[in-house]
């Protein structure tokens, strides 16, 4: 029965999802037309959305299709899911559309939030909407490269925007970050810790949150021909400011609780209220990836006992995984979940950038000569963020090992420290932000050993993960002289400008 419906499920969970679900979150659902709602209440409904996906939630797109090219997740053996386009690969126009609609609607509410804000001087407000506004366009420029940015949310003024050069786009998010951080240090910019569900109205927390993303949008165009000397006097701003970067988790937590849609997002997609697995889809479909598990076996990382749990048909000490397009993979009752450092609590904080990819990103800075400090001790920072996040102990014994992917004092050349750095970034992201693994994937192609799809449906050969998305249907139905200005796009041959 279950291999049955394998199919409809796969395509209710990449193409089912599209915007926020009604909840006791929701405040704000149409910020064009909102007369009465005041910022403090639309920003905190807004972080709530954008914590929502990134972390699995309630689109499933940005999750699991990413963790499944990664490396980090497989189908389980219970599901005919071969054939689905997360494990050949496939796209169609509908492939993105969940990423496109979720993204624009959540945009709107910050939207919202920055001009009412300005408008009454509300300073906090504008600020903290500007730089997420910079986060959302920042995932929106890496899936699709091209998009409205300068004619988008004006309404009925313009309903078919025009497409920025997703290079502009990324030069007006980082401006825009400068401005914010500017609004942000005034004396009489002050918010409600009950409405700011991200950093509880701590204007230091909210700049180090600036800076790191702004370095991480910095470093993304590492490789893009002609930015060094930008990318590095865009880092000496940061350094100018003198307010560091995040040392902690930028995480929201609106008050999550064991009550319907009301679920720490990761939590609730993967248990039921009841604390037993989700069935369907959820828990029994999408298990840990044999790859995953074996590089960290082989390589000492404790780390693999706290992002999955052992298989649960087994004897409670046996990790077994997945791989993914295989035509047989151990059932679901006898393959590895996840495990205590990723589901820990219902009432859990939903990161949005983590402490570990704020010191590994400045390590990569100071190592390419962008950032003064030490990059080895930045690295360490970062693995001891990563075990601390997920209770793994002391990464001491870890990083001493003769191990040129774990130990960044045992690498002598760049590119070997550089391996080194994203493959921690790698382990980091599993099951907290993957989708920045899949952006170092492409941007360097490391780790360079992630595992190709073995489906049997593959949609090209040799296989390849692709690297980026198509534009969705909505556009071509609704914008279709702007969508189709950006000529033919190949999922796997049209490149984000900064894959180069």
């Amino acid at each position: 029965m279950k291999k049955q419906i394998a199919i409809a499920i796969m395509a209710v969970l990449i193409f089912g999802f599209c915007a926020c679900s009604k909840s006791y979150f929701d405040i704000n659902n149409n910020p064009n037309s909102a007369t009465s709602a005041t910022p403090d209440l639309v920003l905190s409904n807004a972080l709530v959305t954008t914590a929502s996906p990134l972390v699995v939630g309630n689109a499933v797109n940005y999750n699991i299709f990413i963790s499944a090219w990664m490396g980090y997740i497989g189908q389980s053996g219970s599901y005919a899911t071969n054939v689905g386009d997360v494990a050949s690969y496939k796209q169609t126009t509908n492939f993105g559309n969940p990423n496109w609609l979720y993204d624009y609607h959540n945009l709107e509410d910050y939207d919202y939030v920055e001009r009412s804000a300005m408008s009454q001087q509300q300073y906090f407000y504008a600020a903290a909407a500007k730089i997420m506004k910079a986060y959302v366009f920042q995932h929106l420029v890496d899936c699709f490269n091209n998009v409205p940015y300068s004619q988008a949310f004006q309404g009925t003024n313009n309903i078919t925007p025009k497409y920025d050069s997703a290079q502009s786009v990324y030069n007006a998010i980082t401006t825009q970050i400068d401005t914010a951080i500017i609004l942000m240090s005034r004396a009489d910019a002050i918010g409600s810790a009950k409405s700011d569900v991200l950093f509880g109205a701590n204007n230091s927390l909210w700049i180090q949150f600036a800076n790191t993303l702004k370095l991480r949008i910095l470093i993304r165009q590492s490789q893009v021909s002609g930015n060094a000397s930008f990318i590095q006097a865009e880092i000496a701003k940061i350094v100018a400011t003198g307010a560091g970067f995040l040392s902690t988790d930028a995480a929201v937590n609106p008050g999550y609780a064991n009550n319907s849609g009301q679920q720490n997002p990761v939590w609730g997609f993967y248990v039921t209220l009841t604390g037993l697995p989700v069935s369907g889809g959820h828990a029994d479909l999408w298990k840990a990836a044999q790859y995953a598990i074996t590089w960290m076996q082989n390589n000492n990382d404790p780390r693999y006992q706290f992002i999955y749990s052992p298989d649960s048909g087994g004897t409670g000490s046996t990790y077994l995984g997945s791989v993914l397009g295989a035509v047989s993979n151990p059932p679901g009752s006898d393959a590895s979940s996840f495990g205590p450092g990723i589901l820990k609590s219902v009432s859990q904080s939903a990161v949005i950038l983590s402490a570990a990819e704020s010191y590994l990103l400045q390590a990569e800075a100071i190592l390419r000569g962008w950032l003064p400090g030490s990059d080895s001790a930045a690295f360490a920072s970062g693995v001891a963020a990563s075990f601390n996040f997920l209770g793994a102990g002391d990464p001491t014994a870890y990083m001493s090992q003769n191990n040129k992917q774990t130990n960044y004092g045992a690498c002598t050349t760049m590119a070997e420290k550089l391996a080194c750095i994203i493959r921690q970034k790698w382990i980091a992201f599993d099951q907290v932000t993957p989708f920045e693994a899949w952006c170092d994937y492409r941007r360097l192609k490391l780790p360079a050993d992630i595992p190709l799809s073995i489906s049997p449906f593959l949609d090209q050969a040799p296989a390849a993960i692709p690297i980026r998305l198509l534009y969705p249907t909505n556009e071509y139905q609704t914008n279709p002289a702007n969508v189709n200005a950006q000529g033919t796009i190949d999922y796997h041959s049209s490149p984000i400008f900064w894959n180069q």
